[in-house]
Formats: C-alpha cells, sequence, structure tokens
C-alpha cells in the first residue's frame, strides 16, 4: 500500500516548516506532493535543499488556482493509489497514518470505496490557545448516500463535512470536476465530498484518527468566512 500525502499551500512555510520533515521521516509516507500556488514555499525548500529528499515531489501552480482547484491539483499529482490531502496549517502526528493502516485493513476490499476521517478534530485558536472538538457527535459513524442526509441536520455537520483533511482513494478524482474558485470558494470540501457520496463511496469517521486543526488570522477559512456561509445557505447539499 502506497500513501501520498498531497499538500495544497501558498506563503504557507511558518507551517510546512514544521510538518513537511515528520512526513518526509513517517515510514507511512511514500511520497509528499507540495501544490504551490506562487512558488514561493518550494523556493525555501529548494534554499533548504529538502528537494533531494526522493519522496518529495514539488509542483507550482501556472496560475493561481483558488483552493478547490489546488486541491484537485493534489489527487492529479499523486503518483499513489491513496492521497491524504492535509491542509498545510494543521498538525498530524505519525498516529494519524498508522490508524487509517489499520482501518484499510479491517476493511478490506471495502476500503477502495472508503474515505478516512478523523474522529477527534481539535479545533486550536493560535491567538486566544482555545481548544473545542466541535464533531465527537459522528465518531464512529459510516456516512453513505443512504444516511448524508440525516447528517446533515446534525449538530456540527459543517465542521465535519467542510474540513477536508480526508485520505482518499485516489481514484476518487474522477467525480471532480473542473470549476472556477468563485463557483466554489469557501465549499470546496464539502463539494468534494458530496461528488464522492453522490458517487457510491462511503465516509469513515475514524475515533482512532486525530489531528489539531489551527485557527489563525490568515487562514483561508477565516478569510471567506462571509462568502462560505453565503453559499453554504445558498446550495442544496443532500442527495
Amino acid at each position: 500500500m502506497s500513501l501520498t500525502v498531497a499538500i495544497p499551500t501558498m506563503d504557507r512555510w511558518s507551517f510546512l516548516n514544521e510538518q513537511v520533515p515528520k512526513y518526509l521521516s513517517d515510514p507511512n509516507v511514500a511520497y509528499v506532493v507540495i501544490s504551490d500556488e506562487n512558488g514561493k514555499d518550494i523556493n525555501v525548500m529548494c534554499e533548504l535543499e529538502m528537494d533531494s529528499n526522493i519522496k518529495l515531489r514539488l509542483y507550482e501552480n501556472n496560475a493561481v488556482l483558488g483552493v478547490y482547484g489546488n486541491k484537485r491539483q493534489c489527487f492529479l499529482k499523486a503518483p499513489s493509489p491513496w492521497v491524504a490531502v492535509l491542509d498545510s496549517d494543521n498538525k498530524f502526528e505519525p498516529e494519524f497514518f498508522e490508524a487509517f493502516l489499520k482501518c484499510k485493513e479491517r476493511d478490506g476490499t471495502a476500503a477502495d470505496k472508503t474515505i478516512y476521517c478523523a474522529g477527534n478534530i481539535i479545533h486550536l485558536n493560535l491567538t486566544t490557545g482555545a481548544r473545542e472538538d466541535k464533531t465527537s457527535q459522528f465518531k464512529g459513524m459510516r456516512i453513505s448516500r443512504e444516511n448524508w442526509n440525516k447528517v446533515l441536520g446534525m449538530k456540527g455537520w459543517n465542521f465535519l463535512l467542510n474540513d477536508g483533511n480526508c485520505i482518499w482513494p485516489r481514484d476518487v478524482i474522477k467525480h471532480f470536476p473542473d470549476l472556477p474558485e468563485d463557483q466554489i470558494v469557501g465549499t470546496d470540501s464539502i463539494f468534494f465530498m458530496r461528488q464522492a457520496i453522490q458517487a457510491g463511496y462511503t465516509l469513515s469517521v475514524e475515533p482512532t484518527m486525530s489531528y489539531v486543526h489551527t485557527v489563525h488570522d490568515g487562514s483561508h477559512w477565516l478569510q471567506n468566512a462571509a462568502v462560505s456561509s453565503r453559499l453554504m445557505g445558498m446550495r442544496i447539499w443532500t442527495v
């Protein structure tokens, strides 16, 4: 089994500096793909000669694609059948990948149509230090076409379904159309998820998988909160 960690980024070196070396040294990670919107983070990695690591694949987009388009590039560039598309400013430890491998082994052939996400997501405010767990009610759930609409009625569904940071079978990319950013801004993760659910995939919310989701002044989530809320409310997310 080969796993790629794929990171969409733009001006995030202060976070990548901590996380990328961890991924490169993790024996459960075969490749690390960096999809950079403007090349600045890649330039720093090259200056530090990180590009000499055979696990690291660096790609600069020809134009700024936006969050959805850049995440889509992560799927397209991943050289392995499994890809963890992870936000550059969040914190994942080796246990995250170890837990995934055990879950995949548990599920057998059903894993090929399963998306794995953390049942423990700690939202950490870097300004105040406040920590919140807004998704504990979903732990252990398997979300499919049969219960997706019910989940949309549960408290905190947006923190789970519009968060991203999942491990996906790479072939799910065929269900993600090329779209302009202004049609999707702030709703990229739930759009990916809904497309996959409609195509017959299942989202498994794993109690043994966890990570820290950081909230800070420069985060895409805060910068686009108003537009995201408007689009989330305008669109029908049921299947």
